[in-house]
């Protein structure tokens, strides 16, 4: 008798210890979702400060009408599952860190990398906020024909094959060190007497 109360003393604590461990293990992953996926976490490391100073210029930094502003997972992460995505989170932030602890011996070739775009870059995570290019019910004729060789059946383009720059203004000037942290690119005449300033590559403007 006593062996048996013990038996469903163990099936309801084990009943009651599920639910709780699942709650707090997906507040917990949601929560660490969430702080590791803003502008402020993604640009905390310092060679992230040219793509920080670019995407803050730029029309998805919040340079709109509607202040609006694409977070930098909403266009480096894949949207099509939620398991794919955090998947690939895990891969990128691994990746990411590996690589910032190797910079002492290797310098990424940020410029180059730039032709690569489209390996950094997921369609499905434009389409997450551009949606009515396709789906609207009364879409824009305009920009339905300006996307139609992209949903066209067996089209290889991707947004950044049009879009190159998206997502990050002046991105080019910001790495060579031609732009200041205003947003003022070093040949403006603006810049006191126009005279463009010889600045090694890479190198912001304080």
């Amino acid at each position: 008798m006593q062996r048996r109360h013990r038996i469903w003393l163990v099936v309801l604590g084990v009943t009651m210890l599920i639910p709780i461990v699942t709650i707090g293990g997906w507040t917990l992953t949601e929560t660490a979702i969430q702080a590791t996926s803003d502008h402020a976490f993604c640009t905390s490391c310092h060679v992230m400060e040219p793509f920080a100073l670019a995407y803050d210029a730029d029309v998805h930094g919040g340079q709109n009408a509607g202040g609006l502003v694409a977070h930098c997972v909403d266009c480096h992460l894949p949207h099509e599952t939620p398991g794919g995505y955090l998947l690939a989170k895990i891969q990128t932030g691994v990746h990411d860190l590996m690589s910032q602890m190797l910079l002492v011996f290797r310098e990424p070739d940020w410029i180059g990398n730039l032709e690569r775009r489209a390996e950094y870059v997921f369609d499905s995570g434009c389409l997450n906020c551009h949606a009515n290019l396709r789906e609207a019910p009364n879409p824009n004729p305009a920009v339905v024909f300006a996307h139609r060789a992209y949903f066209q059946e067996g089209s290889n383009l991707v947004c950044v094959t049009c879009h190159a720059h998206v997502g990050h203004k002046d991105l080019l000037a910001h790495l060579t060190g031609t732009v200041t942290r205003d947003g003022i690119r070093i040949d403006d005449d603006r810049q006191g007497d126009g005279e463009q300033a010889n600045l090694e590559p890479g190198r912001m403007v304080q």
